[in-house]
């Protein structure tokens, strides 16, 4: 009970802050989706930790970390790997696989209604959007990362006897 409560005030609160810096100066708009790109995944590994499912939470978002980052050196100088801006190392955007990542799991775990859900993917979506106008990534790569978050969310791991068992997680 108390975690959902805090849990509903923060996303009150982010709500708030986001609907308020977009009409801003761009550079708080890619500030908020910094800081929600990290509030997202932390708030997830906060409830699954009431839930007594820390552990494989946190494996599974640090693997999304090292895919999205393999894939960032592994594209080199590819032309889907530049970002709008002249960098490089775009592809996917890591912000919105980690903000994906966390709406996954508050969607699937911790947030029952469907307004909860929606305000978790719209957060993330707010992640994804603030990268595109910022010029730190297209919306190809946004989409990409959005993918990336999502389904290592979805990835369910298990160990019986010698066998190691991968699958996907369908529920939404």
């Amino acid at each position: 009970m108390i975690f959902k409560r805090f849990v509903q005030r923060f996303a009150a609160a982010v709500v708030v802050c986001s609907l308020i810096t977009p009409a801003q100066a761009g550079d708080n708009f890619t500030k908020t989706g910094d800081v929600l790109q990290i509030a997202l995944p932390a708030v997830a590994l906060v409830c699954a930790a009431q839930k007594h499912d820390f552990g494989p939470a946190a494996l599974r978002l640090i693997g999304q970390e090292v895919a999205v980052q393999a894939s960032k050196h592994a594209l080199g100088n590819a032309t889907i790997n530049q970002r709008p801006n002249g960098g490089t190392h775009g592809f996917p955007s890591g912000h919105t696989a980690a903000a994906f990542y966390g709406a996954s799991y508050l969607s699937r775990q911790c947030m029952h209604t469907k307004g909860g859900k929606i305000l978790a993917f719209g957060l993330a979506a707010l992640v994804g959007a603030s990268r595109v106008d910022g010029d730190n990534h297209t919306v190809g790569q946004v989409l990409a990362g959005a993918l990336v978050g999502v389904a290592f969310d979805r990835v369910k791991v298990s160990f019986d006897d010698r066998r190691v068992r991968v699958g996907m997680r369908y529920e939404f």
